[in-house]
């Protein structure tokens, strides 16, 4: 199959309302059959520039397209869309803005079959498209069903299944655990081995970048690289660390995300003890006060309250072999099954103890986000099995649990309800046990969602859309409008998905900044290698159950 030839010439692109362009001057020339990797930053103009390649953008978004785009020498701006979906198949940074069907094989042969491809080749396409991402034997289940890591696959057998000239994949491995991540390596290898073009963006200088042909690295909406991968990582190593896009050495990570230690706000005293605690991993965490007391879970008998802090906060202040009584939150032999009677958790036991950063991993669909949805009864779990401080979680309703729990989904763009950026952070202050008046906060409040909007690198951009934020931002985002309500216990689900390093350092500062308030942190994560700390711990699933973690972890 002979790929297609793609050639940008000074090629922008302003989003409506913004004044700076998102992409700026970019000119490239990709041969047929050439694999270019595009790297950058969050915010650096990649998913832009991969919407603007299949002519999503400007057709389907509000802003404006300045220079030129050819495929084999059509513009994807104008031409027939048929033209455009034979050369170009696009995989978007989010799997779920492209799904469409709610059977697995429907959504893979959608593609097919608004090309009017004859039946029998449609059932070829989807089968050795399902097989390519191994997903074969969920041909028949609901998209809804599928892990985020399992949809994104879905995601790239649909746009297989295209069988375009051109593949273009914006951060195709960003929900995927490290063995989809190896077989999207060689995915990409056995496609341009087809003679396809491809060209994978990616906040990250990964393993997928590194196995290219070439790397455009883009920083603020321009081109600044261009290079092959190993001439690249020999002479701009330092240049590519300074942009995020490669890990900073070791010994710097424990510095706040700008290079710097992170400022505490004036006056900020338990918090500002907290972020002595932030740096670095390797000091003991000082004393820190405990995070503001909540409401109880319940009311009368039986009721959930909030845990008294010990006066040793931060990671590992709590020992994982103190008992029962003391834990946070204690799982036992939590077992789940999904209608149709497919087996998400198996008898899973845990302990979470005020002070801890625990790690929750483990490969696409082992169980992992359907059990962060039954401890905070998005899904139902049996009584018994759910005990927060020793009394039964059973009862308890989502809105209660919400109150001691912050919950952190793993994609973004679902839970948000304001129009701007700052007013999504503050969203929560305005529910009235937490605010005096309905238009005000008080000064510590204020001073805290300040604090935290700075942390997550958001300051200057309060006024515009969340929606308008890069993956990365968004991610952010949803972290700290989680955080600006003081709780005993935060889960996130995935909030390094997708994220350059500098980004990843932000929401490793964060968690230990609540972990110093005495807070205790479950993490979901495909990354434990860049997100855990010294004293985390990890909880491994394994077809959903715990097992033992690789030697670098400690088994919770």
């Amino acid at each position: 199959m002979k790929g297609t030839e793609v050639i940008c010439t000074e090629l922008g692109f302003t989003y409506d309302g913004e004044e700076r362009p998102a992409l700026e001057g970019v000119t490239m020339a990709i041969r047929s059959g050439e694999w270019v990797a595009i790297v950058g930053p969050s915010g650096s103009g990649k998913s832009t520039l991969c919407q603007l390649l299949n002519g999503l953008l400007p057709r389907s978004g509000g802003g404006v397209r300045a220079g030129q785009v050819q495929l084999d020498g059509i513009d994807p701006k104008d031409a027939p869309l048929s033209a455009v979906t034979e050369a170009a198949g696009v995989l978007f940074q989010d799997p779920d803005a492209q799904l469409v069907q709610g059977i697995v094989e429907d959504e893979v042969a959608f593609g097919p079959e608004n090309m009017r491809v004859p039946p029998e080749q449609i059932e070829r396409r989807v089968q050795e498209a399902l097989q390519a991402v191994r997903l074969l034997d969920r041909r028949a289940d609901p998209v809804r069903s599928l892990s985020g890591g399992q949809r994104q696959r879905t995601a790239i057998a649909a746009v297989l299944a295209l069988k375009p000239r051109l593949l273009v994949f914006d951060d195709a491995c960003a929900s995927l655990d490290a063995a989809a991540q190896a077989d999207f390596l060689q995915l990409c290898r056995m496609l341009q081995a087809e003679g396809r073009t491809l060209i994978t963006a990616s906040g990250r200088f990964d393993d997928v970048a590194r196995a290219a042909q070439r790397v455009i690295v883009l920083d603020g909406g321009r081109a600044v690289l261009d290079a092959p991968p190993e001439e690249l990582l020999r002479r701009c190593g330092e240049q590519l660390a300074q942009l995020g896009v490669l890990p900073r050495a070791a010994g710097s990570r424990g510095a706040g995300p700008a290079g710097g230690p992170m400022a505490a706000p004036p006056a900020a005293g338990a918090r500002a003890a907290a972020l002595e605690a932030a740096a670095p991993p390797a000091a003991a965490p000082p004393a820190a006060a405990p995070p503001a007391a909540a409401p109880p879970l319940a009311s009368g008998a039986g009721a959930l309250h909030a845990p008294a802090t010990s006066a040793k906060s931060g990671p590992g202040a709590a020992s994982p072999a103190a008992g029962a009584s003391s834990a946070l939150l204690d799982i036992r032999e939590l077992s789940f099954s999904y209608p149709g009677g497919r087996r998400a958790l198996d008898c899973v036991n845990a302990r979470l103890y005020p002070g801890e950063w625990v790690l929750l991993t483990g490969e696409n669909g082992s169980g992992k986000t359907t059990l962060s949805r039954l401890i905070m009864g998005l899904l139902p779990a049996r009584s018994g099995s759910l005990y927060w401080q020793g009394a039964d979680m059973a009862a308890l309703p989502v809105y209660r649990r919400a109150e001691h729990i912050g919950y952190v989904f793993q994609q973004p763009e679902h839970t948000f309800t304001a129009w701007t950026v700052w007013d999504e952070l503050v969203y929560a202050l305005h529910a009235g046990a937490h605010s005096r008046d309905r238009t005000g906060f008080a000064g510590d409040q204020l001073e805290r969602a300040s604090f935290l909007l700075e942390a997550a690198g958001l300051v200057g951009r309060e006024q515009i859309s969340p929606y308008l934020l890069s993956q990365s931002e968004k991610r952010l985002l949803s972290l700290i409008s989680q955080l600006v309500i003081p709780k005993p216990l935060y889960i996130l689900d995935e909030p390094t998905s997708g994220m350059d390093y500098a980004a990843v350092d932000r929401v490793n500062h964060l968690c230990r900044f609540v972990i110093g308030e005495g807070a205790a942190v479950l993490m979901i994560t495909h990354d434990p290698g860049w997100v855990q700390e010294a004293s985390a711990r990890i909880l491994h699933l394994e077809d959903g159950k715990v097992k033992t973690p690789h030697p670098a972890g400690q088994t919770v």
